[in-house]
């Protein structure tokens, strides 16, 4: 309403409120800010580390609060990795030695994967902010975005791509395209709800899949709708040689003890990416995939501590922003911890070949013939099914496969045959996809380890982030 319609002593009288709030809602910042400043998260010098059997040393680092981190990002000299989920810290530590180089403090908690690319850090909290830094930790711009955010950045050509839900707004998810160096945005389209891990850029075309299960393709400049599928995606996608592949869930109806019951199921399958392409399922890598089923998960060890975690957020009761009931259904996830911590069957390629880490087993297929050529179970000693037994997406540099269990164990693999040329456990559930920069493997895990292992190939290098580069569709540079 305009101002002219009140009597000035109304007018005055919202214009000192507007003034008192707005005074007291800085003092509030402030000091919480102060608190922050005086209570700032104090990290130790990394130790040594040796495998049980000698063979693999590095460093580890315990970063306090023991809480879950996502995917350490190498970049500059430097590994940037967030303080977990529901902290408040992000740093940057020496690639080589683990030392502290800078720590930065957010004002929303739960920062997650971090992307860089010239120059710039790019990183979201859970709630509810994207921000982008420097390399030497100096703040460039931030926006609130909306609560909670549960998937991670990308950049490509000077633009950061997010998902987020306009929790002030119409409550509608949105992917939006913003310039890296100033946060001006380019434009933003509807989508499902929250996204899979992360948008994909390639090919001038952003490619995402939502919780509920549709694949999307924009256009990576004006962000116009090439096509959609709701197929019950699994995964972010994959785009190779014309084709996007991504997990994709089924449900079946088995016999079991004389009844009929719904067995969930998961395959990887693939569509052109043009606008007009028929989505089609690799029948050779069907599982049996009871991971995706809520149910059967309710009870597991990990889902109670992704509880734990998200009541420690105020998270008791989820907002409905996150949509979990989406992920529920579709990835049988229940949490917001849970939905920001989620790998899937993310699949990638190396050398010609497709591998995708599903439930418990990585398998690596020949996208020609659609064929198997080898599976590798890195669970088979867990005979327990109320045990998690889940296997992170590969990192494939130098013709090997890295990857991490929630069992703790870290795999180093041939990729052409799938043997095993070195494990390691951690002594605790890795969730997140390693990382592999100039003869590292950096691993992080779900109580707050960060890990440093030495290869011993210099070769072993080109996986930075997430999906191996700030675009996040495995392109080894």
């Amino acid at each position: 309403m305009n101002p002219g319609a009140f009597s000035r002593r109304t007018f005055l009288a919202s214009s000192v409120g507007a003034l008192l709030s707005a005074r007291l809602a800085a003092q509030e910042n402030q000091a919480a800010s102060q608190q922050r400043a005086v209570s700032a998260v104090k990290v130790a010098d990394p130790e040594a580390f040796t495998s049980t059997d000698g063979k693999i040393k590095g460093w580890k680092l315990i970063i306090p609060g023991n809480r879950p981190l996502a995917t350490p990002s190498v970049g500059d000299g430097k590994v940037f990795i967030g303080g977990g989920f529901g902290s408040h810290e992000f740093y940057a530590l020496e690639a080589v030695t683990g030392k502290k180089v800078w720590q930065y403090e957010t004002h929303d908690d739960g920062p997650t994967a971090a992307v860089v690319e010239d120059g710039f850090v790019a990183f979201n909290t859970e709630s509810c902010e994207l921000e982008i830094l420097t390399v030497d930790g100096k703040p460039v711009w931030k926006k609130w975005l909306g609560d909670p955010l549960m998937s991670m950045p990308a950049i490509s050509v000077g633009k950061v791509y997010m998902a987020y839900p306009n929790s002030k707004g119409d409550r509608q998810h949105y992917l939006a395209c913003f310039e890296l160096k100033t946060g001006k945005e380019f434009w933003k389209k509807p989508i499902a709800g929250e996204i899979i891990t992360a948008p994909i850029v390639t090919n001038e075309k952003v490619y995402l899949s939502t919780l509920e299960g549709t694949v999307y393709c924009f256009g990576q400049h004006d962000g116009e709708l090439i096509w959609k599928e709701k197929k019950n995606a699994t995964s972010a996608p994959l785009v190779w040689s014309e084709r996007c592949y991504f997990g994709r869930r089924s449900e079946v109806t088995v016999k079991k003890d004389g009844k009929e019951v719904k067995q969930q199921e998961e395959q990887v399958a693939s569509r052109a990416t043009g606008k007009n392409g028929e989505v089609k399922d690799l029948e050779s890598t069907k599982r049996v995939a009871d991971d995706l089923d809520y149910a059967k998960n309710a009870a597991k060890p990990l889902e109670r501590a992704q509880q734990a975690q998200d009541a420690t957020v105020g998270f008791a009761s989820a907002p409905a922003d996150a949509k979990l009931g989406q992920a529920r259904s579709n990835l049988g996830k229940g949490t917001v911890c849970g939905v920001w911590s989620y790998q899937g069957s993310k699949p990638f390629i190396h050398n010609g070949y497709l591998y995708s880490s599903m439930g418990d087993t990585l398998k690596c297929v020949d996208p020609k013939s659609e064929k198997v050529l080898w599976e590798n179970n890195l669970h088979e000693k867990k005979k327990d099914k109320q045990t998690d037994s889940l296997t992170t997406p590969p990192a494939l540099v130098n013709g090997k496969a890295f990857v991490g269990t929630t069992a703790g164990e870290v795999f180093c693999m041939a990729a052409d045959t799938g043997k095993v040329l070195w494990s390691v456990n951690v002594g605790a559930p890795i969730l997140f996809q390693p990382a592999v920069a100039k003869g590292r493997v950096y691993v992080s895990t779900n109580t707050g380890g960060l890990f440093c292992l030495e290869t011993g190939d210099p070769k072993d290098d080109g996986w930075l982030v997430w999906g191996a580069n700030a675009a996040h569709n495995g392109t080894i540079k």
